[in-house]
């Protein structure tokens, strides 16, 4: 029998609806329900975010990248009246699945997993969610919870590894799965896939590629449980590197060394 399996994610044009499709296209008898929780983690704004990122990504790449921004979110929007080849937002590509959509403002409310227990929920996938998951949530599904995680844990835990990955030289990154815990990517290992980083790599190049190698490590990884086969390897805490957003000296230490965003 399928694991009933539930998606929790945030919205998003660029990465995550072709990662989603991969999945939902292999594995959409699993898939019973999808949360889509707000882009911006708590105590973010539109305004402070993006004046975070024009300042580690300089004023060219950042304009590269809100004019690619805006034009994908466009193309979501005309897709709702004429049919265009692509994906290009979350909620479309669940839609075109037919999986439903489980509204919550937190993933921490009670209502919330009350909803959860009522569909049955065997698993839980977070994949680039905006919220912190507490005991309750960790500890609700029978095989509990697992993440998405764009680099090789137990280094490079926290955000944005893609590019710090680059700005620190690596030879490879990766994907992979683990469990959940309360701790940032800090649960057992049950997957990892190595992804070499060429000279013509960029930090979109790599995201792209990463979550590629994370959607068929997530397909892998419901085949696994589903045949018991459930195998995992520490998440060792004294190897882990962390690392939080950028800085501008980061960012120019990323160009300096010739690497680009786009």
């Amino acid at each position: 029998m399928p694991l009933k399996t539930l998606i929790i994610t945030q919205e998003d044009c660029l990465y995550l609806p072709q990662f989603l499709d991969t999945v939902l296209g292999e594995r959409r008898q699993n898939f019973v329900g999808i949360t889509i929780l707000p882009t911006l983690m708590p105590k973010q704004t539109w305004t402070s975010t993006a004046l975070e990122h024009l300042s580690v990504y300089g004023p060219i790449q950042f304009l590269k990248q809100s004019i690619r921004y805006a034009s994908r979110k466009a193309l979501g929007v005309a897709s709702g009246f004429i049919p265009i080849p692509g994906h290009f937002s979350v909620a479309a590509v669940a839609k075109s699945h037919q999986v439903p959509e489980v509204p919550t403002t937190s993933v921490n409310a009670a209502s919330y997993h009350e909803k959860l227990r009522e569909l049955g929920v065997d698993l839980v996938i977070s994949i680039n969610a905006s919220q912190v998951f507490k005991t309750e949530i960790l500890a609700l599904p029978k095989l509990g919870c697992l993440n998405v995680h764009g680099a090789l844990l137990p280094r490079y835990r926290g955000r944005l590894p893609s590019f710090w990955v680059l700005a620190n030289g690596e030879k490879e990154t990766g994907a992979t799965v683990h469990f959940m815990n309360e701790n940032l990517d800090d649960g057992p290992i049950l997957l990892q896939e190595k992804v070499e980083i060429t000279e013509e790599d960029t930090q979109d190049s790599l995201i792209r590629r990463t979550k590629s190698a994370g959607a068929q490590l997530i397909i892998q990884a419901i085949d696994r449980l589903e045949a018991g086969n459930v195998t995992t390897i520490p998440n060792d805490r004294d190897s882990a590197t962390y690392f939080s957003f950028p800085t501008k000296e980061d960012g120019r230490r990323l160009r300096q060394q010739g690497r680009r965003f786009l």
